[in-house]
């Protein structure tokens, strides 16, 4: 092997796993992104036009559903959306009071929840069952809605739903091996990768804007700098820890083993002693860290996919038009943002992910720490549970501002600007580039510490060799 190559041989024998999860993540992202250009068989495309989504909340769930792509119908046209409202559909069900609901299967959803990875599998499966079932029925719907441009007649519906259904399943598919082999949350890549698309349409049509002189640079970059302290406090947000302080508790006496009096007890006493005066020299204190914003942009995900998309269409099909006409209209008030905004607040609040009170008093029990000033075991649960609650309310209140202000400024550049920026749709590819980067941090902290651990383990070998 060449010598220049060896930095590269060690740095892929090193980061391996960072390096796998990496290929497996663009893998899937690449199989998704070249099925949005593989056309619904049957169709003649020239006879449909693309969508125009007149609002950002349309644009917004256009994307969200992971189906901005250039065909009119694509084999992935129904994106991600069947698994996005099975999600609010099962984690409405759950938070809401046992007394409405007497369902023997929702109580012990309910229940699956305290269970920690177990009871997450649990739910995941129920949310799997229901998406294949709006699946089935979203593409039905879609498959009628294309059928004047069919090719032929006989067999289209069907044919075309059970295309539309496969293409889903190769997106969730794809979703879920990103989120248990790849790096960052499949479905918020996912989402992202329809975000983007979006929001290239957004950035030519500002280009051509001051091309043509139709947009003032001047303006512009007086906005900009409103859309850049948006930016900077989501990346605050995203960022924001509240750090609960970590003690180690002594595990024996020095002196009194098996082995007492003798050489290895008594380097062991001398390397303890060493360990306690560069502890007592060092100003560094271990946290155990909860995140302001445990779940990232997700509640704005969620609150946005069930505010302009779920409620309009759960109405519609419910046959109460007028209601669903008179919620879009809302949606554009000033009133209808705030409710929007009290939607993100309350989905930060939904338990998805994130830490497990019970999981980590349990985990600090086996590593022999606690967190100062709380005694172990159940205070330790509760304690960390009021802290997290703690992190939500002001999260989810700091969320939901940055989601209504978001609204708000898009609103102001269209008739400031004559367009908008797509504010939200930024705020999310940066709240899922936060989040990835986050993991991507946590797996490369692991051969840093295994190259600290084999070089004390080195010493420690000479030492004892002396």
């Amino acid at each position: 092997m060449p010598s220049f190559l060896y930095p590269l041989s060690d740095f892929a024998s090193k980061y391996s796993e960072v390096l796998r999860r990496s290929a497996v993540t663009l893998a899937m992202l690449a199989v998704m992104r070249a099925g949005m250009f593989i056309p619904l068989p049957g169709l003649d495309q020239a006879l449909l036009t693309p969508m125009d989504h007149a609002t950002e909340g349309e644009r917004m769930i256009r994307a969200l559903y992971g189906q901005a792509q250039a065909l009119p119908a694509s084999l992935f046209d129904l994106g991600i959306s069947p698994y996005i409202n099975a999600s609010i559909v099962i984690t409405v069900l759950m938070v809401l009071p046992k007394e409405l609901f007497s369902w023997q299967w929702l109580a012990q959803l309910k229940e699956s929840r305290k269970e920690g990875k177990a009871g997450e599998a649990h739910i995941t499966t129920w949310i799997n069952g229901l998406s294949l079932i709006l699946a089935v029925y979203l593409a039905v719907l879609r498959a009628v809605e294309l059928e004047p441009a069919a090719l032929f007649s006989s067999g289209f519906i069907p044919g075309t739903a059970l295309a539309l259904v496969a293409g889903s399943c190769v997106v969730q598919f794809c979703a879920n091996m990103i989120t248990a082999h790849g790096v960052g949350n499949g479905s918020s890549l996912v989402i992202c990768t329809g975000i983007v698309t979006e929001y290239a349409k957004t950035l030519h049509s500002i280009a051509t804007g001051l091309e043509t002189g139709g947009l003032a640079p001047g303006k512009l970059g007086l906005v900009s700098l409103g859309y850049l302290s948006l930016v900077l406090f989501s990346v605050y947000l995203s960022s924001s820890q509240l750090r609960l302080p970590v003690v180690q508790y002594s595990t024996a006496a020095p002196g009194n083993g098996p082995a007492a009096g003798t050489f290895n007890d008594m380097f062991a006493q001398a390397r303890q002693v060493a360990v306690r005066k560069a502890a007592q020299r060092s100003t560094r204190t271990e946290y155990f860290p909860l995140q302001l914003s445990s779940q990232g942009m997700m509640p704005m995900i969620f609150a946005g996919a069930l505010y302009f998309g779920f409620m309009p269409k759960a109405l519609s099909l419910i046959g109460w038009g007028a209601a669903a006409a008179a919620l879009a209209e809302v949606q554009g008030s000033y009133l209808g943002l705030l409710f929007y905004g009290a939607l993100v607040f309350c989905m930060e609040f939904v338990p998805v992910g994130g830490v497990n009170p019970k999981e980590a008093a349990e985990y600090f029990g086996l590593m022999n720490v606690g967190i100062k000033g709380v005694v172990p075991g159940e205070s330790t649960e509760q304690h960390i549970q009021a802290q997290l609650l703690k992190c939500k309310f002001w999260g989810g209140i700091a969320l939901g501002t940055l989601a209504v202000a978001a609204m708000v400024f898009d609103t102001m550049c269209q008739s400031f600007l004559g367009t908008t920026l797509a504010t939200t749709s930024l705020l999310i590819i940066v709240g899922a580039v936060m989040q990835t980067s986050r993991q991507v941090e946590s797996l490369l902290e692991g051969p840093r510490l295994q190259e600290k651990l084999a070089k004390e383990q080195a010493l420690i070998q000479s030492l004892r060799s002396l």
